[in-house]
């Protein structure tokens, strides 16, 4: 059951059982602050999974039959899909039902809202919790996924405060760090701290798989800087293309920045002068 004192959340529904989903559900199990954890997905086979395994206490038949036994509902599902789903969830918009989903992106939702003139609904709190692996699928699902991280909160209008703690109570209740960011830049600085690495690593993957460690030093990827680096590119290809292209504009912008920055350091390296190449170095270290 939550902390929230002017709202009862007993059942949520989690629609979307892959990774985050499916993890999601198992954490919300163990943490046992809420009444019944009811999920959903379109894939029989998960769902079987799902229910053997004792992610959820039971399986919907149908997203409107979920949403009708519950009180919050989790979107979990890839960025090119949440279309469909944001179809049936109108039906519900500004009613007792709570929304909130954990996209990577939020520009197609928000273009729906818009488009649709959903922009004033007032029960569908955006979230994404920063948490994730290279892996993926509900059989590399984690029941301490979330642990620890950080979950961005964003809000469509001033909405409901009870709507909003509810979300933020579940998130918590997960041992989440949950920070709250303005909807209008949540893709920009997710294409910083998240899209353009995720990039970068593909683009170094494919790069050295060509020409070093399918030929020449096969057993280097196995640990060190190099895969260290490249992991990340052993995420879902599908998923992250919709997830780049979701973002796209903001996506270019930064690697286009990204671009100059390793022009600049690759004539450092090209010219005779070491201390500037030291300089940048050291002007180059993580901020703690």
């Amino acid at each position: 059951m939550s902390n929230n004192k002017n709202i009862q959340i007993n059942k949520i529904f989690v629609v979307g059982l892959g990774l985050i989903g499916a993890s999601l559900c198992r954490s919300l199990k163990n943490n046992q602050k809420y009444e019944k954890i009811i999920g959903y997905d379109c894939d029989k086979d998960v769902t079987d999974f799902a229910i053997k395994n004792n992610y959820v206490d039971e399986i919907s038949q149908g997203i409107k039959a979920g949403i009708n036994n519950s009180d919050l509902i989790v979107i979990c599902v890839p960025v090119h899909q949440i279309k469909d789903i944001l179809h049936i969830l109108k039906d519900f918009f500004n009613t007792e039902k709570i929304f909130t989903d954990t996209l990577s992106t939020k520009n197609t939702l928000l273009e729906f809202m818009i488009k649709n003139n959903f922009s004033e609904t007032k029960n569908f709190i955006l979230s994404h919790p920063m948490a994730g692996t290279e892996n993926y699928g509900i059989e590399n699902s984690k029941d301490d996924l979330f642990a620890g991280a950080v979950t961005l909160i964003s809000t469509l209008v001033d909405q409901n405060l009870d709507n909003i703690n509810s979300v933020k109570d579940m998130w918590q209740s997960l041992d989440c760090n949950v920070v709250s960011i303005d909807s209008a830049i949540h893709d920009e600085y997710l294409s910083i701290i998240s899209h353009a690495p995720h990039a970068i690593s593909f683009a170094l993957a494919k790069n050295t798989n060509a020409k070093y460690l399918t030929k020449k030093l096969p057993e280097i990827n196995s640990k060190g800087s190099l895969s260290d680096m490249i992991r990340i590119a052993n995420s879902d290809p599908e998923a992250w293309a919709n997830i780049f292209k979701d973002n796209q504009s903001n996506l270019i912008k930064y690697l286009d920045e990204y671009l100059e920055e390793l022009s600049e350091l690759k004539s450092m390296i090209a010219s005779e002068n070491i201390d500037d190449l030291v300089s940048y170095l050291k002007k180059s270290k993580p901020i703690k």
